[in-house]
C-alpha cells in the first residue's frame, strides 16, 4: 500500500497492511539531530520535513498557511508582527506575546473584519501532493483556539462569559475566514482537513457547558458540514487535554477522527475505542509527559505495541502521539517509536 492508501484506510475503519503513521508537527530542532543536518528552523520546510517523514517511515503530514506582516522591533529587539487575524505580537523565536488585540475595545466587535483570504496560498499543500506520496492534511483552527490566540488567555476566557454576544460576532468571522482555507487546501490537494481546536485543560473543557452549546459547537457542526458539501474528505478534531465530556458533541459535530487523545489527562484508549472506535478514526494516545520524553527506547517500543494491540484491531486507527514531535524529546525515542515496530 502506498502511504495515502494506509491513512485513507484507516478513515474507511479498515485493516491494512500495517497501522499508518504520523504527526502533526515535527520540531525543526528535533528533525535536524535525527537527519544529521542543518536544515532552517522555520515552522514548515518543504526538503526538512519531506526527508523527516521519509527517514521516520511516516504516512502523513499535517500544513498550514499563517502569513504575518513584520512590522518592526521592541525595544528589546524582538520582531513585531501583525497576524492576518488582526492583532499584533512580539516574537523572540521561542514564544509570542500580544501586544495588540484585534479589537480596541470588545463592546466594539462589530468593527472587527474577516481576514484576508488572498493572502493564503496554500503553496506548500500543493507541492506536497504533487512532490510526495504522503496523506496530506490542511490544518484549520476552531473556534476556542482561534479567538484564544488573538487575545490574552484571561481577556478570552471573561469575554467569552461577559461579552459572550461580541466573542460570537467575531467567531462568525473567524470561522468563515477558516472555512475559505479548508476549501482552498482541498483545492490545493488536501487529502483531509485538521481542525485544531485546543478546548481543554487536563481537568476539563476551558469554558462552561452553556458557553460551549452557544459559542463552540454550533461552529463545529456548520464548518464539517460546509467542508463536506465542497468535498467529501475527512475532516479531524484536534485538542488536548480531557475530553471525555465533550466526545458525544465531537461525534455530533460530524468529525471523522480525532487527534490527541491524551493519556495524562484520562484519555483512556481502551474506553474510547470501546465507545468510539466504530465512528471516528483515533489517533495518537502515545504519551509525552514521561514515555516519549523520559522513557527508556524499551519502555516505548513496549507501550507503542500495547496502545495499537488495543486501539488497531478493525481499523480506524493511526500512531501518533497525543500532541506532536516536540524537541524535548530524545532522537533514541522517535526512532523506537517510528523505526523500531515497524521498520517499513
Amino acid at each position: 500500500m502506498t502511504h495515502r492508501e494506509r491513512v485513507v484506510n484507516a478513515f474507511l475503519h479498515k485493516e491494512g497492511d500495517r497501522v499508518p503513521k504520523g504527526e502533526p508537527w515535527i520540531a525543526g530542532s528535533l528533525a535536524n539531530k535525527l537527519l544529521g543536518q542543518a536544515y532552517p528552523l522555520d515552522y514548515q520546510h518543504f526538503v526538512r520535513d519531506r526527508e523527516i517523514r521519509s527517514f521516520l517511515n511516516m504516512d502523513l503530514i499535517n500544513l498550514g498557511d499563517w502569513p504575518s506582516e513584520e512590522i518592526g522591533m521592541d525595544s528589546n529587539g524582538n520582531r513585531k508582527y501583525r497576524s492576518l487575524y488582526g492583532y499584533e505580537f512580539i516574537d523572540n523565536g521561542k514564544s509570542k506575546h500580544i501586544t495588540k488585540p484585534p479589537v480596541d475595545d470588545i463592546d466594539h466587535a462589530d468593527k472587527y473584519r474577516i481576514p484576508d483570504i488572498g493572502k493564503v496560498s496554500g503553496k506548500i499543500i500543493s507541492d506536497f501532493k504533487k512532490n510526495t506520496d504522503l496523506f496530506v492534511m490542511g490544518q484549520i483552527g476552531g473556534p476556542v483556539s482561534m479567538l484564544d490566540e488573538m487575545f490574552p488567555m484571561e481577556d478570552y476566557l471573561v469575554y467569552c462569559l461577559t461579552n459572550t454576544k461580541e466573542m460570537k460576532s467575531i467567531t462568525e468571522k473567524v470561522m468563515e475566514f477558516e472555512l475559505q482555507k479548508a476549501k482552498l487546501f482541498i483545492d490545493c490537494g488536501a487529502d483531509a482537513i485538521f481542525f485544531a481546536d485546543d478546548i481543554a485543560f487536563n481537568a476539563g473543557a476551558f469554558l462552561p457547558p452553556h458557553i460551549m452549546k452557544e459559542i463552540v459547537y454550533p461552529f463545529y457542526k456548520r464548518t464539517v458540514a460546509e467542508i463536506k458539501k465542497h468535498s467529501p474528505v475527512p475532516v479531524i478534531f484536534h485538542s488536548d487535554g480531557d475530553l471525555n465530556e465533550v466526545m458525544n458533541h465531537i461525534v455530533e459535530a460530524g468529525f471523522d477522527g480525532i487527534q490527541s487523545l491524551q493519556p495524562s489527562a484520562g484519555m483512556d484508549i481502551t474506553q474510547i475505542k470501546k465507545e468510539y472506535g466504530d465512528v471516528l478514526c483515533l489517533m495518537g494516545n502515545i504519551d509525552l509527559d514521561y514515555v516519549m520524553t523520559f522513557a527508556t527506547p524499551a519502555e516505548v517500543v513496549d507501550i507503542v505495541n500495547r496502545t495499537i494491540d488495543i486501539a488497531a484491531p478493525g481499523g480506524g486507527f493511526i500512531l501518533s502521539t497525543c500532541n506532536s514531535l516536540v524537541d524535548a524529546i530524545p532522537p533514541e525515542n522517535a526512532i523506537a517509536m517510528y523505526r523500531t515496530v515497524f521498520p517499513g
